[in-house]
């Protein structure tokens, strides 16, 4: 399997799952193909008011980088949408894990977090459920209101 069929999979499969928990969702297709090609996340997903725009990996690598470029591109991207980024990784027999850009430290080239970091900090799909995970929470209340770990 090429390399972008696999990521293509994993972000309809992503799209399907964030449906299914009452979303709704949309894929760009062509997201980061070429060079003159307008700056998009991966996926969008919507409930009630609420943005998520999805940068979709499939690595089984222990770290995930993402090009400082790309990172500020999705953030300017999620700036005019106000959208919510969200890093989603997924981990060949491991699952799906959400992150922020906080989430991950800061080096010359990239952004970037170790899987041992990501299955620390990171959530996961349950966190898009349509119920509240946690005691108290609002529906929904996005990665922002919730402390990293939870």
């Amino acid at each position: 399997m090429t390399h972008y069929n696999k990521g293509a999979n994993a972000e309809r499969e992503l799209l399907h799952i964030l449906y299914l928990s009452g979303m709704a969702v949309c894929r760009a297709a062509g997201s980061g193909k070429g060079k003159d090609t307008i700056p998009t996340p991966d996926a969008i997903a919507l409930r009630k008011g609420k943005i998520y725009a999805f940068e979709c990996k499939a690595w089984k690598a222990t770290s995930l980088n993402i090009p400082l470029q790309q990172m500020h591109d999705l953030e300017k991207w999620c700036q005019m949408a106000g959208a919510e980024l969200v890093i989603g990784w997924k981990i060949p027999n491991k699952g799906w894990r959400f992150l922020k850009k906080e989430d991950m430290h800061v080096n010359k080239k990239s952004y970037a977090i170790s899987r041992e970091k990501a299955f620390k900090v990171g959530k996961r799909i349950e966190y898009f459920s349509v119920q509240p995970l946690f005691s108290g929470e609002k529906k929904n209340a996005g990665l922002n209101g919730l402390k990293t770990g939870d």
